[in-house]
């Protein structure tokens, strides 16, 4: 580690999992203020922990195990002979911005960043969540596509494909849905609580918009949105339910143990939240028919 005299370390909590981010020259919150709201109490044993270390040059070992793309990013896995991972996180025109290393028991990792800003600040935000996935899959915690909205103490989930109109629809609750909340427009927290419910919680990654509330509630409903020319909702049944699910969350497949516990997670979450499929308009008609149908 480069030790310099302005190394600073913080911790946090998201979701109920608490880990620590140490940067060797500066402060977390100087790249990332969207973490402000979960900082939080030094533990004793943190679930993980990340060293920000841009003074590392990244050397690969390992054997590539496969990539994964995501609308804005692409992530390429490595995997070494001691069980550590190597992910290297490019941005959308396939610039390398940021390079992790993790030990053998996948307790601690270091990353280093490249390119201009903003792009150094993209490679962190997106390799610290596929850590947080990687760390929490296997404790009933999911990271969600979702735009969420809190209503009367209950969260309520807008899954889907970007375009299809989640953030939209969840607009239209907080404009016509007396008492709604938005609470995170692209990638809120699914864990399942110790009495069985599956909770909701604010995070740190809400795309476009800076929403960043920490805070948690029980799940009232899901739908997955499909732009269509009239409105009308339908109750999935368990198998499609799942694969709605399965396609709204970050996966790793990569990891065959990591994605056998996520899709665990979401057997437990079906067995206590229904989901629906809303065929809509982005109107205000669509976000009653939502709404009447979780009972609100």
């Amino acid at each position: 580690m480069h030790i310099t005299k302005n190394m600073q370390k913080r911790h946090f909590n998201i979701a109920g999992h608490n880990f620590a981010i140490t940067m060797t020259d500066g402060d977390i919150f100087s790249i990332l203020p969207n973490l402000q709201p979960f900082e939080s109490e030094a533990t004793d044993d943190p679930l993980f922990g990340i060293t920000l270390d841009n003074s590392i040059q990244p050397s690969w070992r390992g054997s590539r195990v496969g990539t994964f793309p995501c609308p804005s990013a692409k992530f390429e896995v490595y995997l070494q002979d001691n069980g550590a991972y190597q992910i290297l996180t490019s941005n959308e025109y396939g610039h390398p911005c940021a390079f992790m290393q993790s030990d053998a028991e996948r307790k601690h990792f270091t990353v280093t960043t490249r390119g201009c800003e903003s792009d150094r600040t993209f490679g962190f935000n997106n390799t610290l969540m596929v850590i947080f996935t990687m760390c929490t899959a296997k404790l009933g915690t999911l990271l969600m596509h979702s735009a969420t909205v809190e209503n009367n103490g209950k969260g309520y989930m807008f899954l889907g494909a970007s375009g299809q109109g989640k953030s939209t629809h969840s607009n239209k609750w907080v404009e016509y849905i007396k008492g709604s909340t938005l609470i995170n427009d692209d990638n809120p927290v699914i864990r399942i609580a110790p009495d069985g419910t599956p909770t909701v919680y604010g995070s740190p990654w809400s795309g476009k918009r800076p929403i960043y509330m920490n805070v948690h509630y029980p799940i009232g409903g899901m739908a997955a949105i499909e732009q269509d020319k009239k409105n009308w909702i339908r109750k999935e049944n368990i198998p499609t339910a799942f694969g709605i699910m399965l396609c709204s969350c970050s996966t790793l497949k990569f990891d065959k143990d990591i994605h056998i516990a996520i899709c665990s997670t979401i057997t437990k979450v079906l067995e206590r939240v229904p989901v629906h499929t809303l065929y809509c308009l982005p109107n205000e008609e669509a976000a009653r028919l939502s709404s009447s149908t979780f009972g609100l």
